[in-house]
């Protein structure tokens, strides 16, 4: 793919059907949307910290959003690495429930062949757990309720009672 530009790396992903353009193509232009999306608002070349500080905002403005896109991207990478050559992924949702399991315990029939899904499938296994306690956990990090703090609280006091009673001579 020797344009870098968004509306290339979009004519690739909209050529899924032309014969000239196999599985790799359509991959290297996915992930080129992936990378524009990344640099959109930036100017000049991005460096490595300006992508991670971007990847980093990203997950962290909306976590609930940013594992559906994850989930939903991911599946849909996964799709066009392995479906030509992994008899078990056959269909879309083959793809989906590979990669939301691969958020969790991983238990699925379904396994990884090509270099790209191998590194997909570590993409997720890396970053999803995390991504999914963030978007499940209460907004902003806040404790759930004034009920947990005042139980802490309480289990804090009572600790630090045990504490001293251990310290008293005898």
């Amino acid at each position: 793919m020797g344009d870098p530009s968004p509306l290339a790396a979009r004519k690739v992903l909209g050529d899924a059907a032309a014969p000239a353009l196999g599985r790799d193509e359509r991959l290297r232009g996915a992930v080129a949307l992936l990378a524009v999306g990344l640099a959109a608002g930036g100017a000049g070349e991005l460096s490595f910290d300006q992508v991670k500080q971007r990847f980093r905002s990203a997950m962290t403005r909306d976590p609930l959003d940013s594992m559906a896109v994850m989930v939903l991207g991911c599946s849909y990478l996964f799709y066009q690495a392995e479906h030509a050559e992994n008899p078990r992924c056959t269909r879309f949702v083959d793809a989906l429930l590979f990669i939301s399991t691969c958020l969790s315990g991983g238990y699925t029939d379904l396994f990884a062949r090509t270099p790209a899904g191998k590194t997909i499938a570590s993409f997720v296994m890396t970053f999803g757990p995390t991504l999914v306690g963030s978007a499940l956990s209460a907004p902003g990090g806040a404790p759930a309720s004034q009920e947990l703090q005042e139980q802490n609280r309480a289990i804090l006091e009572r600790l630090d009672g045990i504490l001293e009673a251990l310290r008293a001579p005898r």
